[in-house]
This record gives C-alpha cells, sequence and structure tokens, in this order.
C-alpha cells in the first residue's frame, strides 16, 4: 500500500486478516485479496468473492462507518443507481484505533474519462442520481453547507497559481466575487470523481455511486463537479443545462474544482499517479472551458 500521508498509520494485511478473523470468525476462512484503489484514507481488500473490507489508515476516515449507517439506507431506495451496502460493523482492534466496515462487493468498473461510451453513461446517470438526491430531505448531517471561495482565499490562491495555468486563475478569481447558494440546501454527494463511480458495459450506464463521507446538505453546485472531472466539452454544457445550473452555480463549480486540483495534483502526484490523473484531466478541461 502507498504511503500517501504524513501522518497515516500502517495497515498491512496482517491486520486485516487477524481483525475479520477475530471479530467475524465466519469469514475466516475467506481468502483476502488487496484491491487496487485510487482512494485517500481507505485500505480496501476483496474478501472472498462478495465482500469488501474498508479500513482507515488515517484520521480523516475515523467516523466514515458511523456516517454510513446513517446515510446509506436513505440513500439506497432513493436514488437510481446502487450504493454500498454496510454489512458489518468493524470495531477499533491491535492495528487499526477506529472503525472499520465490510461492504458487500458491487458490480461495475470506475469510468475512464478517456472512453467516450463511459462520458455518456456519466453524462446521463449522474443527472438522474443528482436530481434524485436533491429531492431526499431526511438527512440529518450539514457538513457542506457552502463553499466559499473568498472566504477560502489566502489559503487557496497559492496553491492555483502555482499550477500555472491562467484558466485556473481565472476560474478561482471569478468565484471569490461570486454570491455563495442562497436557496434550500440539497443533499449533495460532494466529491463524484470516477474513483467513485461504477458504470456497467451492457448497456454502458451509470450502477453506483460510491465513498459517501462527503455528503452533507448545502450547496447544489458541489455536485456539478463531474462536468470537469468526468466529462469533456462534448457532454459539459447538456450536463449543467439538464440540472437545471444557474451560471453563478456553474462558477463556484469549476472554482470547486480547481480547488481540488490545486491541492491535489501536489499532493498525490507520485504518491496517488491515477488519482493524479483525475486531476490533470480535471485542470484540461477548465482550461478548454474557459479558452
Amino acid at each position: 500500500m502507498p504511503r500517501l500521508h504524513e501522518h497515516q498509520i500502517d495497515v498491512p494485511r496482517a491486520v486485516v486478516r487477524s481483525l475479520v478473523d477475530a471479530q467475524f470468525p465466519q469469514w475466516s476462512g475467506l481468502a483476502l485479496r488487496t484491491l487496487a484503489s485510487d482512494g485517500t484514507i481507505n485500505r480496501v481488500d476483496l474478501l472472498g468473492d462478495e465482500l469488501v473490507v474498508r479500513m482507515p489508515f488515517i484520521d480523516w476516515g475515523a467516523g466514515d462507518v458511523a456516517w454510513d449507517v446513517e446515510i446509506l439506507p436513505i440513500l439506497a431506495p432513493s436514488i437510481p443507481v446502487a450504493v454500498p451496502t454496510l454489512v458489518a460493523r468493524g470495531e477499533a482492534g491491535p492495528g487499526m484505533p477506529w472503525e472499520w466496515g465490510v461492504y458487500e462487493l458491487l458490480p461495475g468498473r470506475h469510468p475512464d474519462p478517456a472512453n467516450p461510451a463511459d462520458e455518456d453513461a456519466l453524462a446521463a446517470g449522474l443527472v438522474d442520481a443528482i436530481r434524485a438526491l436533491r429531492a431526499i430531505t431526511a438527512v440529518s448531517r450539514n457538513a457542506l453547507s457552502s463553499f466559499d471561495a473568498a472566504a477560502d482565499d489566502a489559503q487557496t490562491r497559492p496553491k492555483v497559481e502555482a499550477l500555472g495555468s491562467a484558466a485556473a486563475t481565472a476560474a478561482w478569481d471569478a468565484a471569490t466575487t461570486t454570491p455563495a447558494h442562497a436557496g434550500p440546501p440539497v443533499l449533495v454527494h460532494g466529491d463524484l470523481m470516477p474513483g467513485n463511480l461504477l458504470v456497467d458495459d451492457h448497456p454502458p450506464q451509470l450502477a453506483a455511486i460510491l465513498d459517501w463521507a462527503a455528503a452533507g446538505v448545502g450547496d447544489p453546485a458541489l455536485d456539478l463537479l463531474p462536468a470537469w472531472m468526468c466529462l469533456t466539452a462534448r457532454t459539459r454544457a447538456q450536463f449543467l443545462e439538464a440540472l437545471g445550473a444557474t451560471d453563478h452555480e456553474v462558477i463556484r463549480a469549476r472554482a470547486y474544482a480547481v480547488r481540488k486540483i490545486a491541492w491535489g495534483l501536489p499532493y498525490y502526484a507520485q504518491s496517488n499517479p491515477g488519482f493524479a490523473a483525475t486531476l490533470r484531466h480535471a485542470l484540461g478541461e477548465v482550461e478548454r472551458d474557459l479558452a
């Protein structure tokens, strides 16, 4: 497992094996195989052929299982694609100071932003999923109440300028003078990137949305993120129009993408090349958007 953060803990396979065997002996005979992942918070292992073990290796993920207990049962019957099902809630133990989870394995693969079939599937499927999310009201958490580029400017502007992209700087500048969301808050995923999405091939369609740790009630602009992270100019306008995005929402969403790029690209360029590639794709799309 690559080391991504200075303060992460080491979670070797032996720790995963011993905790699974001790807490869930019914699965002690199932093979454990590490899954390739562009994730930044959890070690992910396939347990047998139908289960996935997710163990956080940094304290950023310490509360994710508790949140999944609340949010996943609300989402499952309410949106038109699959979400993870938490099968078992693991407790902290030797080598693992936080809760961890065992989930059902969902079929599908992560989309490739360079694949036109994937892009078309996402452009259609994400619209339906986001509309359904916005209609959900039974959620208590308000973790993403707004995105305020002006308040974040002192911290983020140097990182944006370090990208050396005039378009990224222009996108950030525009958001610092754009009004914050003033309408009703809606449920948003907040991190709709290829690594958190699964697609089917027959037919090509969005199959599942993963990792709801960032979800909360707030600014609908945050779920316009796929316009740059997943799509290209060929489908971006259609996606934004289908969701009724206002000019101010597009400005905030584009800057939200730029913020993820500016913080994430230098941080993960060497340690997580798959995640970095997604951010480079998004930077190129921001530049094409504002050319």
